[in-house]
């Protein structure tokens, strides 16, 4: 018998919001050929499901989720093909079993620790506002789900996540999500590297890091901190040393040499949150340093161009070589895989769009584009509520958790990454000397700020290429 206060009633959701729950999936909410044609979820919220429309047959399939006593979801129903989706969402709804108890642990499985339950460590600033405040509550239910879809969080990630080490955590979620979206599978069978991914017989093994201060207290919550005024400082100095300390720190231990990670694919991935407000400016150094090209400008008017000026060290304080990816020495490193969204602000927004949208609560994204127009050099201003049509038009599937990611392929590699492993992202190699990208986005965000609107309260929250949230 169902719990009399469970209801059975099956209620539609948004294909956004079933996407989000997707992310437990083995590869994501990617069905090709077929597509979501309508989604659903039961009671509240213990299962949920959608119905699958194959446009090559013209045929409906049905998939049901439940979740865990650990609110893990799994999958325990798939069927069809019908030829009606009446048909099919008759199936579904038997298959979703609304107002049964939640489904078993496997055999030896580890109960998955909640992730709001404040430890014995006590809480971060960061973690407050992310579980107290009502305008953060999107960027709550999308991190919520993240964490429900890790394949095997080790047994700090819990109380890492809800204090000092609030910030790395949120970036392996980030990362998590940016994989699943794109139908790679990822994996966590071992302690390090953070994941294995792999797609159509690709595969790579991921160390996720960050670059964080030198004090336990790092991005997040404190005072905007601006960039330097001085585009060389930008460019070569201190942030270009910090990108620097951090890579070559984690390549010191020698993950390539891993009895289960010898003679594969290797990249590892990187988010600067060593100051509030540092990722909408430091971006910029990390190809400075990676491939030892200053980025400089030169000619007048029309004439004027992008050029690549060699360095052979950084300006800061240690004179650190530049150029990693010129060292034969580094040749395991496949590629640095980058990304300035792993953001409260990028979460706020995913959760927004997926549905969850506090009576009040309005998010106006502002900033700069890339302009792709030939010999463009400046961006393109833009400023649009997260909610409009005209923001989703940006893209040719609304907003997407891997637009911001950016992958730096190393042109010594011996093991390099296939651009077809993470389509998404955008791609960077060198090619007749030069740095090239390749991306499907038409508008990239270089960077922006998404303002909060509650009730006659504002709030900022910084993004880059994506973002740095401060708060």
């Amino acid at each position: 018998m169902a719990p009399a206060d469970e209801p059975r009633l099956i209620t539609p959701i948004s294909q956004r919001q079933f996407e989000l729950y997707a992310l437990s999936l083995e590869r994501g909410p990617n069905f090709d050929p077929a597509h979501i044609f309508s989604a659903y979820q039961a009671g509240r919220g213990s299962a949920s499901g959608c119905i699958l429309l194959d446009p090559e047959q013209g045929t409906f399939t049905r998939l049901a989720l439940r979740r865990r006593v650990d609110h893990c979801w799994i999958k325990v129903d798939e069927g069809g093909p019908y030829s009606t989706p009446e048909a099919a969402l008759d199936g579904l709804s038997i298959a979703m079993r609304a107002g049964d108890p939640p489904e078993p642990l496997p055999p030896g499985a580890r109960r998955r620790p909640l992730l709001v339950k404040p430890g014995a460590r006590g809480t971060s600033p960061e973690f407050d506002l992310l579980t107290t405040t009502i305008s953060h509550l999107p960027a709550l239910m999308a991190i919520g789900e993240c964490y429900l879809a890790l394949p095997n969080p080790d047994a700090n990630f819990v109380p890492d996540f809800q204090t000092s080490n609030f910030a790395s955590r949120l970036f392996e979620l980030y990362v998590l999500a940016c994989f699943r979206e794109q139908g790679l599978s990822v994996r966590q069978d071992h302690v390090s590297p953070d994941f294995f991914i792999e797609k159509d017989g690709d595969t790579c093994w991921i160390e996720a890091v960050t670059a964080n201060s030198e004090t336990p207290r790092t991005g997040g919550i404190g005072d905007w901190v601006h960039a330097p005024e001085d585009r060389n400082e930008r460019l070569t100095g201190g942030p270009a040393e910090r990108f620097a300390k951090t890579l070559r720190g984690k390549l010191q231990r020698n993950y390539h040499e891993m009895d289960h990670v010898k003679g594969q694919s290797f990249a590892l991935a990187l988010a600067d949150f060593h100051k509030s407000g540092s990722m909408v400016w430091s971006r910029e150094a990390l190809p400075t340093y990676l491939y030892g090209l200053r980025a400089d400008i030169e000619g007048e008017g029309k004439e004027r161009r992008a050029v690549g000026t060699p360095i052979a060290n950084l300006t800061g304080k240690h004179g650190i070589p530049a150029g990693l990816f010129r060292d034969p020495d580094f040749a395991h490193l496949s590629a640095v895989i980058f990304s300035n969204a792993a953001t409260l602000a990028k979460f706020n927004r995913m959760g927004f769009l997926a549905g969850w949208r506090p009576p009040g609560l309005t998010m106006i994204r502002s900033g700069i584009l890339f302009d792709r127009t030939q010999g463009a050099l400046e961006p393109i201003d833009f400023k649009l509520s997260v909610a409009s049509d005209e923001y989703q038009a940006l893209w040719p599937w609304g907003e997407a958790w891997c637009q911001e990611l950016e992958v730096f392929h190393n042109p010594l590699a011996t093991h390099p990454i296939p651009l077809d492993l993470i389509p998404g992202a955008t791609h960077w190699f060198e090619r007749d000397g030069d740095i090239e990208c390749s991306t499907i986005w038409a508008n990239s965000v270089l960077s922006s700020v998404t303002r909060l609107h509650m009730a006659g309260e504002a709030r900022t929250t910084g993004d880059a290429p994506d973002e740095s949230d401060p708060s």
